[in-house]
């Protein structure tokens, strides 16, 4: 039988373009998706602010 399947949740945020084009630029320099570059910065802010 498979491992039941966690349920995640999706946010909205808003950016401006610049902010938009700043993040895939940098995404793309990295050859990542853009959301999964996002997620890694919120994954990373959230680590720092658990531990602080």
């Amino acid at each position: 039988m498979p491992a039941p399947q966690r349920r995640t949740l999706v946010y909205s945020v808003r950016l401006s373009p610049q902010e938009s084009n700043a993040i895939q630029k940098i995404a793309d320099a990295r050859h990542l998706p853009a959301s999964t570059l996002v997620r890694a910065w919120i994954l990373d802010r959230l680590d720092a602010e658990q531990r602080a």
